[in-house]
């Protein structure tokens, strides 16, 4: 459904404003002793073809107990539950003329040769059951029922031919002229043909004869309806005369003419509202509203507004919103909506009512209503754009019989119809009063402070406040003498001390934290003779001991500390706030945030500059960027019980849609069932625009859903288990309903069922009894076996220990081996680097030789030569002994026994010398160091060192040290 909303209109609609007190001073004077029930124009919702899916030509409409519309159209009678639009037809697809809703619950409806009731099935699906069989096939001939009435314990069809009557589940004729309208008022069924008006008694079935045609002219009457007086009947004929019957004297009167001598309009129906206004559907003017006295009230253009001219037929809800069924759509006239529009279209900065006007300051200039009409029904009051004062204005504010205005552009006085602008300013906020200098005032703009005083009967402007050049807003007079607080939207808090005259500022403190969680989106205002703060973490006061901002206990425990109060004004027994971009108020010490109503104005709000006008108890007037709306408190005060409708309850199953009973006390589904969806409603809401739904599933959610507009909701794979699904709703004027529970359980996988349960069970007794004797018989076998096994385990464990005393015995070989190999490596690197020292001592001794044979030539005598000979040969001796060489060899090769491995896996060829050779240039030994160990001469080592190049193939330029370093593993 999709539904199209003329909500918020231009113009004034309904205005009652009495007793409105001069005003003087402070703009709220006039609202303080203002007793006005200010209304606006009523939104209405416009329904097309393309909402409901049908032919637009709309006949009747009736609704049931539940709140369900029920609209007759030409393809049948169209069914509204206030989320969902669907047709049931007529078995012979004529047009529903006629419908009826019955004390007894039932609805009935009429079309072309047919009748019947509209029922609703325990799975929320309608049908239509005929009852035209009970008539004999010779009255069946009715052609269309334009008539349904219950009257006398009787359900009596009227047709253009005849009347048919149903009473204790029986039809019958009754026979008649041709009726062509029919009402039933105070239980008597009046009808008219061309006989005039008569009334029908249904017990005795017997007519009575009121008034003759020629008594109202002759002409076509399209409605009777009650009158203001007892047993009065007010006729209303399609020319557009009124007359009124008395019906205790049948006397006749003509009462009203409601159209003009040459007009071509037509009444075409009308209806008495539970109000007592009297509405009437026309052909091309679309709706007429009399007043209780039968006078027109006149309608604002805003109000004429419906979706087509022709009205058709009109009806009034329980709710008591006003239905025009159209010749093309249906429009919801919104009467029973707390909420109405006084002005639209411009942004509303500051409001305010003297001598009876409401003024609005906007972005477009200032706007004043000019009729005032001391009437509350549908009165007319327009707004005008006061000239003079284009763009933006700010606030305003009545002082002494004139009315100040701060603008953009300046500051304006509005003296009646006179403009005067104040020279010298420019950008101004708003003008606050002085206290303790009388006829003095702040004039407040974008860059400081301006003094203003009154005399002689008029505004003057002295001076340029010294000392302050900020924005000055957000400003309020402290308890201090000559102390003011003004509030700064980026820079924090100024605590401002004037001089005596008020001519400079003395003492500037600046306050950016000092306690306050910023110095950002700070408000000031005062609040039961305190000053406090609001911030975007809560509200604080000052502590002028402490020279420290404190959190405010009494308001943080109403609003919260996450939150930002933007606008707080008292007024009488109520506290009207604006908090995070919501309107509301809380009575007295309540800590109850009254919000329902102003939902709608969520996010609407002009920031820091919102406009709240209580004008009494019941009613206040809020500027918003849309627009200034009147609101009637009272509203909240006729509580009535509303539920919300589970309309149908449905899922996917073996490929199809399968319903379910709403009037189970407990609903199974499959387990295999998917896509489980609720559909639900709240038809019985005053404020259908845009209805929220709130639901949870016990079992699966811990807490309701966020507000959502879905009038449906589903769920999947859920598992086995009982769950209860509950849902309410609310509409953006705060009303609220009872929510509705649905119980059912999801049925366990057909293995887990009660019948596959029992069957586990009995298979596990018999497993069981047969398990039993298969077990007593593999218990001996199994004590055989186990003595078996326990005779293996324990020839298996004696061999392991075997194994595990052989391993020990192998690690302990292994062990000393391995220490072994280790002393023997120790011992011949030890004889090695002995052998090396004995060739060291060779070398000594060959030097010795050879300098003792040098001295031996050269001595005198003779016992000197031969001392030196037997010196010389004791030292060849020595140097012949070949025994330390052969114990250098074998330990030498024990060392580097791995190297030499290493050099025969690349150079098999080597021989054991050439290997030797290898180990001492891989030493880093000379070749004077090479020869004594190898006992080769200085040139054999240059030779074997030449041939051994070549056969490990290395270049002249490449070092043999390196590369041997580099095969050393």
């Amino acid at each position: 459904m999709k539904m199209h909303i003329k909500d918020w209109k231009i113009v004034l609609v309904g205005c009652l404003i009495i007793l409105l007190s001069p005003l003087f001073g402070q703009k709220s004077d006039d609202n303080a002793t203002a007793r006005a029930e200010i209304k606006g124009t009523p939104r209405i919702i416009h329904y097309t073809r393309k909402d409901f899916s049908g032919d637009p030509q709309i006949w009747a409409m009736c609704q049931d107990n539940d709140g369900i519309m029920y609209f007759g159209n030409n393809d049948g009678t169209l069914i509204f539950d206030g989320a969902r639009w669907q047709t049931v037809s007529l078995p012979n697809n004529s047009s529903v003329r006629s419908l009826l809703h019955t004390t007894d619950g039932h609805v009935y409806a009429g079309g072309f040769n047919e009748f019947g009731r509209i029922e609703r099935d325990e799975y929320g699906q309608y049908s239509y059951h005929s009852l035209i069989d009970q008539l004999s096939p010779e009255d069946r001939n009715l052609e269309n029922i334009w008539a349904i009435h219950e009257v006398q314990n009787h359900i009596v069809f009227r047709s253009l031919s005849r009347l048919v009557a149903i009473s204790n589940n029986k039809a019958f004729t009754i026979p008649s002229t041709g009726f062509y309208h029919s009402a039933v008022i105070n239980d008597k069924l009046y009808l008219v043909n061309g006989e005039g008006v008569k009334t029908l008694d249904l017990q005795t079935l017997s007519f009575e004869s009121l008034v003759a045609p020629s008594q109202f002219n002759q002409e076509t009457i399209v409605a009777m309806v009650e009158g203001t007086a007892e047993n009065q009947v007010i006729l209303f004929t399609r020319s557009g005369a009124s007359y009124t019957i008395d019906h205790g004297s049948k006397n006749i009167h003509f009462f009203k003419s409601y159209f003009t001598g040459n007009s071509n309009n037509q009444i075409l129906s009308a209806i008495k509202s539970s109000a007592g206004h009297y509405y009437l559907g026309t052909l091309s003017s679309q709706i007429m509203v009399l007043d209780e006295h039968g006078d027109p009230v006149p309608l604002t253009e805003s109000f004429m507004e419906l979706q087509d001219n022709t009205v058709l037929n009109l009806s009034e809800s329980s709710e008591g919103n006003i239905w025009a069924l159209l010749n093309n759509g249906i429009d919801c006239i919104n009467i029973s909506s707390p909420i109405s529009v006084l002005f639209e279209n411009a942004s509303v900065f500051d409001a305010m009512i003297r001598g009876g006007k409401i003024y609005a300051a906007t972005n477009q200039g200032v706007f004043v209503s000019q009729r005032i009409v001391q009437n509350p029904h549908f009165a007319s009051m327009e707004f005008r754009k006061i000239p003079g004062l284009e763009g933006q204005a700010w606030s305003l504010l009545s002082l002494h019989g004139q009315i100040l205005c701060s603008h953009n552009d300046g500051l304006f006085v509005i003296d009646d119809n006179n403009i005067l602008k104040i020279e010298g300013l420019a950008g101004v906020w708003k003008v606050i009063p002085i206290k303790g200098k009388d006829n003095h005032y702040f004039v407040c703009t974008y860059t400081g402070i301006h003094m203003l005083r009154f005399e002689d009967g008029k505004f003057e402007l002295l001076y340029r406040v010294d000392g302050f050049n900020e924005s000055s807003r957000d400003i309020i007079q402290s308890d201090e003498e000559n102390t003011f607080w003004v509030c700064h939207g980026y820079k924090g808090v100024f605590k401002l001390q004037f001089d005596r005259n008020f001519e400079r500022v003395v003492g500037l403190e600046h306050f950016r934290e000092k306690g306050l969680p910023s110095p950002f989106s700070i408000n000031v205002f005062r609040w039961n003779d305190h000053i406090v703060f609001t911030t975007n973490q809560g509200v604080y006061t000052f502590n002028e001991t402490s020279n420290q901002f404190d959190p405010m206990t009494e308001l943080n425990e109403r609003f919260g500390t996450d939150v930002n109060v933007r606008k707080l004004l008292q007024y009488e027994d109520k506290t009207w706030f604006v908090q995070d971009d919501e309107a509301g108020y809380f009575q007295g010490d309540s800590k109850k945030l009254e919000k329902g109503l102003f939902l709608e104005l969520k996010g609407t709000f002009n920031r820091s500059m919102e406009s709240i006008l209580p004008i009494n108890t019941s009613n206040v007037l809020i500027g918003t960027t849309t627009g200034l709306y009147a609101y009637d408190l009272s509203f909240q005060q006729h509580a009535d019980t509303k539920k919300t409708l589970i309309t149908e309850v449905n899922y996917q199953y073996n490929g199809e849609r399968t319903k379910r009973s709403l009037k189970g006390s407990s609903e199974q589904i499959p387990h295999s069932a998917s896509d489980l969806r609720f559909e639900f409603s709240a038809p019985k809401l005053k404020d259908q625009t845009q209805v929220q739904y709130s639901h949870m599933l016990e079992g699966i959610d811990e807490d309701w859903s966020d507000w959502s507009v879905d009038p449906f909701k589903n769920y999947s794979q859920l598992f086995p288990g009982k769950y209860t699904f509950k849902v309410k709703a609310r509409s953006m004027i705060g009303e609220t309903t009872s929510e509705s529970s649905y119980h059912f359980t999801i049925a366990p996988i057909w293995y887990l069922t009660r019948w596959a349960i029992g069957a586990y069970v009995l298979m596990i007794l018999l497993i069981m009894i047969g398990s039993r004797k298969l077990v007593k018989k593999k218990i001996v076998v199994e004590k055989e076996k186990t003595r078996e096994e326990e005779k293996k385990k324990r020839t298996v464990l004696e061999l392991e220990l075997d194994q595990m005393r052989l391993e020990r015995e192998k690690e302990r070989i292994e062990r000393d081996k391995k220490i072994l190999e280790e002393d023997v490596i120790f011992k011949s690197k030890e004889l090695a680097n002995y052998t090396m020292l004995l060739v060291k001592k060779r070398e000594l001794l060959t030097d010795l030789r050879e300098d003792l044979k040098e001295l031996k030539e050269v001595a005198k005598n003779e016992r000197s030569r031969n001392m030196l000979r037997n010196l010389i040969r004791k030292i060849g001796v020595n140097l012949n002994d070949e025994e330390h060489i052969h114990v250098f060899e074998a330990n030498f090769e024990r060392v580097h026994d791995d190297f030499f491995q290493e050099l025969k896996t690349y150079f098999p060829d080597l021989t054991s010398k050439e290997l030797r050779l290898c180990a001492l240039v891989k030493m880093n030994l000379t070749n004077k160091e090479i020869a004594p160990i190898l006992n080769i001469s200085l040139r054999g080592v240059e030779t074997a060192r030449y041939r051994l190049r070549k056969r490990l193939s290395l270049d002249h330029e490449e070092n043999m040290v390196e590369f041997l370093e580099k095969l050393s593993p």
